[in-house]
């Protein structure tokens, strides 16, 4: 039986980093594979016409050289079917491609497991005090008193600044740990909230009824520095505040003011200088823990989009159902 064709457009030095050996077998096991892999240098509609004949499907690794598949190219091209997204980076998003009869799904839910494990680890770090513990030992402490000043994630309070697909995902991971989950989210459906097993709440509450803290909005014009000063004064003292989104959704200088305070701790993986600045001033707080930008970025994460992602493709040409991971819990259920 002929195998179906799938196109996988290039992706300069980021194609390894999905596709090991294993992928790549495991890709051409159930299909006929045209790659542009490594390729740095931008492809003509010509050159991608060619290339892309009697192709069904795309395998979108990420965002890279896919503003170059143009609605023309796919018109000319005439074949594609379904374009499966490995790691979203907003790719297709603009194109009309209903239009054509073309189905785009998610299939892989790697990069929201990598975040959310972050999250979760942030938190419990947070709550259990662990690198405090470790740092008085290492200087010659013997009990770290007062070493019963920490508590359990069970039972604590969550609030969620935002339930996009990083969102929800770290609300299961927080319910099964025990924790209540409220969220702020004005574009989210209460009956779908409930159904999650959440509350939904304002701004306000979320930031002043929390014990932890965690943001999950994308950077828009509307949240763009939504977080003022004042918003940072309504978090309770002792609390965990996470930031694994973007730091534009505050203002900075507003966050490192009131942490000197030394009121509450933050765990931030993003700033609004990346690489951050050797002297910047949040590396100097002992109250805040950072990380260079890796709660979604390590090898296993690149490796599993791509192996999802193929056997979301596997899964189509076998004719079963394929499942969008646009908002997959894969805890057990699935949104």
């Amino acid at each position: 039986m002929k195998k179906p064709k799938v196109y996988v457009h290039r992706l300069e030095d980021w194609y390894s980093l999905y596709m090991d050996a294993n992928n790549e077998k495991l890709l051409r096991s159930f299909c006929d594979v045209v790659t542009e892999s490594d390729r740095m240098e931008p492809m003509s509609e010509e050159e991608l016409v060619g290339r892309m004949k009697d192709c069904e499907a795309i395998l979108s690794l990420n965002g890279i050289g896919t503003d170059e598949i143009t609605l023309d190219v796919l018109r000319r091209v005439g074949t594609i079917r379904l374009i499966v997204i490995s790691h979203w980076w907003n790719q297709f998003e603009r194109l009309d491609l209903k239009s054509l009869g073309i189905r785009v799904v998610e299939g892989s839910n790697a990069n929201t497991v990598a975040v959310a494990e972050w999250v979760l680890t942030a938190a419990l770090m947070g709550i259990r005090r662990l690198t405090d513990f470790d740092a008085k030992m290492k200087e010659g402490s013997l009990w770290c008193e007062p070493r019963r000043c920490v508590g359990m994630l069970y039972g604590k309070r969550v609030g969620l600044v935002g339930l996009g697909r990083i969102g929800r995902y770290s609300a299961r991971l927080f319910q099964m740990m025990g924790a209540k989950v409220q969220a702020y989210d004005k574009y989210f459906s209460p009956d779908e909230a409930k159904l999650l097993g959440i509350e939904l709440v304002t701004l306000d509450e979320a930031l002043q009824n929390s014990d932890i803290i965690s943001l999950h909005l994308p950077v828009t014009a509307e949240t763009t520095g939504m977080l003022k000063k004042e918003h940072f004064e309504k978090i309770p003292d002792g609390a965990v505040f996470i930031n694994s989104a973007r730091a534009a959704l505050y203002e900075e200088k507003a966050l490192i003011e009131e942490l000197k305070k030394k009121r509450f701790f933050a765990y931030l993986d993003v700033f609004s200088q990346e690489p951050l600045p050797v002297d910047h001033p949040l590396r100097s707080l002992e109250n805040v823990l950072i990380t260079p930008h890796i709660a979604g970025d390590n090898p296993d994460m690149f490796r599993l989009c791509g192996k999802q992602a193929i056997d979301t493709l596997r899964d189509y040409f076998s004719g079963k159902e394929v499942v969008d991971k646009k908002y997959y819990l894969g805890i057990g259920e699935k949104n």
